[in-house]
Formats: C-alpha cells, structure tokens, sequence
C-alpha cells in the first residue's frame, strides 16, 4: 500500500507539472482577451448596444480565468504573492459586502442598475483581474505582452471613433448615443466603449501606453505605435470631454517629466508627433465640428460654475455630500443613487433642461464609492489606487531601460485615469483594463523585490 501510495502520489505530481503551464495559459489568454474584447463588443440592437455585452463577456472571461486558476491551485503548489496594494483592497470588498446588507435596494447592489452593470458582481470582477494580474502577468516580458494588445485594441478603438465623424450611425445604439449627447449642437464621438465620456476617458489612460510603446521600440513598429498615439490625441478632441482632456494633458507631463531631460533628445519624435497631432486636432474640430467661437466657448465653459455641465456636476455633488452624511459608515449600497438622490423636478430641469433625467453617478468616483459603501470603504478605495501608483512608480524607478519607459506608459496612464474619474465615474468598458494592468504593476514590483531585494 506504502509503494502504491507513493506511486499515486508521484502520478499526481507529474500530472501536476504538465497541466499547471496550460492552466496558466488559459488564466492569461482569458485576460489578455478582457482587455481586447471588452472595449470592442457591442450589440448592433436595442439603446443598450455597449454596457450589456461588454459585462456579459466580462463575467464569462472571468469565470474562465477563475475556473483555471482553482484547477491550477489543485494540481500545482504556487505562492501568493502579497503586492502593497492588497490589504486596502480587501478592505474595501469588505466594505461593500457590509454595505450590501444594509442596502436602499439588494437588485441593484448585486446585480447593477441599467446600462451600467456596476454591482457587486461585477465589482469582484474588477478585484479578480487585479489579482489576476498581480499573480500572473508580474514580470516585464507578460506586463508588456498586456500593454501591446492593449495598445493594438485602443488604435482600433480611436481609429473607428475618428470614422464616426465622417459617417452616419451604424446601428440603433450608436445612433441613441449621439443624439444623446448631440445637445451642444456638434457630434460627440462615442467610438466602441459607449458615450464620449467613457470614450475620453479609455483615450486619457491609453494614450501614454501608446507612446511609451512608441518610445521603446524602433523602425515600423515605432510608427505604428506613434501613430496610434497621434490618433488617440484626435479622437480625444473629437470626443469634446474637456475632464478628459484635463485628464490626457496631466498624463502627458508626468510621461515627458518621467523620461527626463536627458532622454528628451532621444525621443524629440514622440514631443514632435504630439505636437503636430494637436495642431492637426484643433484644425480638424474647428472646421470640421464647430466653429472656433463654439469651441472657444466649450473651453471657456471650465470656469462657467452657473451653467452647463459644470454647474450640474456642482450641483449633484451638492446633493452626493448631504447623502453621504445621512450614511456616512455603510453607505447606500452600490448602484442605489438613482434610487436615493433627491429628485425636484424644477430645480432638475433648471440644470439639465426639460429631458426627464436619472442622476444614477455622481459624476466623481470619490464622491461615488462614499455615497455607495461610506467612508471608510471610500477611504481603503482611495489607499488601494494610491498605492498602485506608488508600485508602479517604485518599479518606474528601478527597471532598467525599456522597462523604466514601460512602467512610466502605465504611471502617467493611471494618473491620467483618476484624474478624469473625478469628472466622471467608472465604467465596464474601461475599469477591467485599468484593474488588470494595475495589478500586473503591483506584482511586477513584488517579482522585483524577490529577485533582486530593493533598499
């Protein structure tokens, strides 16, 4: 019995060590497939063509990715890896877990509201690719190998944005979109990723991905990276959001105070390609879209606290804050402010205008998760992306070469995300990429430390 044991046992090893790299494989191409398929899928019917099939191929590929991960942990020994970031993370699951109980409405906590799909589950989504990416993507080579289909996928995102402009809609989706937002009189570009909102913000944290991918490489690919960098910097234009131009233009000067001085007269192509990319973006919005007084005057509207979207953000925020205060420890639930915002049909149409209108985001994703899960979840959630910039930014440090330029792509691309979020809210299209690419910042810097231990 003692040989057969050990015979068993030795079967079972060996099994083991031939399954685990392909259950590896099958965790990575999951992932590697959320970040192209999520921001390219869309239903060509009904009014909700982009959130509705983008959770649904996000909770099937993170069903995949978990069911091979419990089957590698069955069959092979692999360590956890504790990245910086993790205990706030938990901290906040557990936040919204707690805060589910006490919840204005248990559907829409767990399962999201319409067309934003953003509850519980697919929150453990997100938490899931973070850890995906911290345990299986924490190197250079596999951070890398993210970026570049990443960055394939926002070319064709942006490249079909550009398109929109110059054709009509393509399907009864696209079409509500643009009328949606058509209210300034010009069209707003909503690409693949739903609403130029979202779309600018997927551009914001792109973009520096595109031209660190653009910098680390040389001869065609260079040009295809660059060039897909200059076409991001159009879209975004086209997209009229000016949070995510705000958001683009922070990530450009942490990109270029990053590389350097010294490293400026190496890589003059990237300023000279963003520069002319500009020029060429202005020319095109101001004889194509609008004319330059309407431009001037979406520009100058940043500072207009009285009217338009600035005003209604100050005022939904208004009414956020005095939420947060009647609930200030568990929060409303996820997804519940359409539920509990205070709606007054006249002060309503004073801001938004006549169109029936459901304030279901607080247009800031501070303000967001403190009226969902309270404080100290909005806390633990605000210490989990402070430290994922600052794991990104000790790897930034330390990486040597192309490394140092590929960890500096997904600092000024995670700065450039927050930033727009605080003028706008997360979204199925967007936050999977974000969390996995974050994740595989944070384990690259645990392999880091691991292999050649840090002062």
């Amino acid at each position: 019995m003692n040989r057969f044991g050990a015979w068993a046992t030795d079967v079972r090893s060996s099994a083991g060590e031939g399954a685990a790299p392909a259950l590896a494989h099958l965790v990575r191409t999951a992932a590697i497939a959320v970040v192209v398929v999520v921001p390219l899928v869309v239903a060509p019917w009904g009014q909700d063509a982009y959130s509705r099939p983008k959770v649904f191929v996000l909770y099937a590929l993170t069903g995949i990715m978990l069911a091979g991960w419990v089957m590698l942990r069955l069959v092979a020994r692999q360590d956890w890896h504790l990245t910086r970031s993790e205990v706030a993370l938990w901290a906040c699951l557990l936040a919204a877990v707690v805060s589910s109980w006490t919840t204005a409405n248990p559907r829409l906590t767990f399962f999201g509201s319409p067309a934003r799909y953003e509850g519980l589950i697919t929150v453990a989504a997100y938490a899931t690719l973070y850890f995906v990416g911290a345990q299986f993507f924490g190197s250079e080579d596999r951070l890398r190998r993210l970026a570049v289909w990443s960055g394939g996928t926002g070319i064709m995102v942006a490249a079909y944005g550009v398109m929109q402009m110059f054709v009509p809609p393509l399907f009864a989706g696209e079409a509500f979109t643009r009328d949606w937002y058509g209210g300034l009189g010009f069209i707003r570009i909503p690409s693949t990723v739903g609403g130029p909102v979202v779309f600018g913000g997927y551009l914001a944290f792109m973009l520096p991905l595109l031209l660190a991918l653009g910098a680390m490489t040389a001869g065609a690919k260079r040009a295809i990276w660059l060039g897909g960098g200059c076409l991001a910097i159009l879209a975004l234009a086209l997209t009229l959001t000016r949070g995510a131009w705000i958001a683009a233009a922070a990530a450009l000067i942490v990109f270029a105070a990053g590389l350097g001085r010294p490293a400026w007269r190496r890589q003059w192509v990237i300023f000279a390609a963003v520069a002319v990319a500009m020029l060429i973006s202005w020319l095109v919005l101001v004889t194509v879209v609008a004319t330059p007084a309407q431009v001037g005057r979406r520009v100058a509207a940043i500072a207009a606290t009285d009217l338009g979207s600035v005003a209604s953000r100050l005022f939904i925020w208004d009414r956020t804050v005095s939420l947060i205060r009647a609930r200030p420890v568990l929060g409303w639930g996820l997804e519940t402010l359409r539920e509990v915002f205070p709606y007054d049909r006249e002060v309503l149409v004073r801001y938004f205008g006549p169109r029936p209108v459901i304030v279901d985001r607080a247009h800031n994703d501070m303000l967001q998760m403190a009226v969902s899960i309270g404080i100290p979840g909005a806390i633990a959630y605000l210490a989990f992306w402070l430290l994922n910039v600052a794991a990104a930014v000790m790897v930034m440090s330390r990486a040597p070469a192309s490394g140092r330029i590929l960890a500096l792509g997904l600092v000024a691309g995670l700065i450039g995300y927050l930033v727009q979020a605080q003028a706008a809210f997360s979204s199925v299209a967007v936050t999977p990429l974000v969390w996995l690419l974050a994740g595989a910042a944070c384990g690259w810097e645990v392999a880091a430390k691991r292999e050649s231990p840090w002062p």
